[in-house]
């Protein structure tokens, strides 16, 4: 009787979950999900022994089997692996499974901290977010879902910010966020001259009525050329006053339900192509109508997902929404999530905040390891949980069924 190889690819994900398996090559994005039957969990069982090398052996008698035979040519149709003779005295074909191996993890960090060396920790540290005042547009609940400025409140101190920025510079640091209404923060111009001289690109967000409000003065500053504005977009406004306005700028713009979109849509018709517009939506306790219709995730957008190996590997260890970012509130008050506790102030060092983010911290590496989703077979190729689920009081923002 002859016998094969069926050998999966490195780039080949198999993932088990109570009576269904999916397969995904993350080199082809394709895809294939399958019901468990006792024969197929077997041979499944076999792939994912580690010492067997991605390989299971094959005999006529399997390929005569239609369950199991369908089961190898879907396979194969999607590249995800192939068939190879069994013939005496060749090698075993290797392949290794997809396997995440971290070597700076908690554990590395502890042990290095218990030596006394801070090690590599603050070069996780990538983006600085500093809610530096408050707004008469703002709001105390958005801020919680997507950067937005804060209602009226206290004023972050300036020495506090360049010094927290100072400790925090390491190569790695690639993004500095200003929210609140710079134009009513005390000498402003000094805090963007002293931000400036870091040389790390910043981006101040305003709300759109706070920066017409003060768009003539904005015109006559010269600003510095790795800084760039970001308007935070709640209402309609006269786009004709952004026409000539040559600095830099994005557009945030929020909304609540389909009406918003058509109006925002038909609004930014008149502005460049090429100008960078995002459209969030956010959750204000009576949308969960519109959120349920073009938030939640459908099945055909899980069907149709495109992840590198790499790209899966890091949704298994990080959250990508938070990991590498501390944001600093008016008070003082630094989070990694701002729903999340606060891991210390800014007097603290960012080191030491790093250090207990990693250690202690429910943020940057919260994954879908908790229920529902850890009994989901699109477990690891969902988004990471988001801002999102905690506004909503839900562990998950979909609609696929297991």
């Amino acid at each position: 009787m002859r016998k094969h190889w069926l050998t999966l690819h490195g780039d080949t994900f198999l993932w088990l979950k109570e009576n269904t398996g999916l397969v995904y090559n993350a080199d082809k994005h394709t895809q294939f999900i399958f019901l468990l039957s006792d024969k197929i969990t077997n041979l499944c069982q076999q792939l994912l022994t580690t010492t067997n090398l991605y390989t299971v052996e094959l005999t006529d008698k399997d390929f005569q089997d239609d369950e199991i035979n369908q089961w190898i040519n879907s396979l194969i149709s999607i590249q995800a692996g192939y068939l190879t003779m069994n013939v005496e005295f060749d090698m075993r074909p290797v392949s290794l499974k997809p396997i995440l191996k971290v070597q700076d993890n908690k554990n590395y960090y502890r042990a290095e901290h218990l030596r006394g060396l801070k090690g590599k920790i603050l070069q996780n540290l990538l983006e600085l977010t500093f809610y530096i005042n408050g707004s008469e547009h703002g709001n105390n609940t958005y801020f919680k879902q997507h950067l937005f400025s804060l209602k009226e409140c206290e004023v972050l101190d300036s020495s506090k910010i360049q010094s927290f920025i100072k400790n925090s510079r390491y190569p790695f640091l690639s993004n500095i966020n200003l929210v609140g209404n710079l134009f009513s923060y005390p000498d402003f111009e000094k805090l963007i001259n002293d931000i400036s001289d870091f040389s790390i690109p910043c981006k101040i967000h305003v709300m759109i009525k706070d920066f017409m409000d003060h768009i003539q003065q904005i015109k006559k500053i010269k600003w510095p050329s790795h800084f760039q504005f970001n308007l935070l977009v709640d209402s309609v406004f006269d786009v004709l006053l952004l026409k000539d306005f040559s600095l830099p700028f994005s557009i945030t713009a929020f909304i609540f339900s389909e009406e918003d979109y058509m109006q925002f849509e038909n609004l930014f018709e008149s502005l460049p192509s090429d100008l960078n517009i995002r459209i969030i939506p956010l959750y204000n306790g009576r949308n969960l109508h519109f959120f349920e219709s073009h938030v939640y995730i459908e099945q055909d957008e899980m069907d149709q997902i495109e992840l590198s190996k790499n790209e899966i590997f890091i949704r298994q260890e990080f959250n990508t929404g938070d990991f590498g970012k501390l944001t600093i509130m008016p008070d003082g008050y630094v989070f990694a999530n701002v729903n999340d506790p606060p891991l210390g102030t800014i007097n603290n060092s960012p080191y030491s905040l790093v250090y207990r983010e990693f250690t202690e911290g429910k943020s940057w590496l919260k994954i879908r390891d908790q229920a529902p989703c850890k009994y989901c077979i699109y477990q690891w190729l969902c988004p990471s949980p988001s801002n999102y689920e905690t506004a909503i009081v839900r562990p998950n923002l979909c609609h696929i069924k297991q």
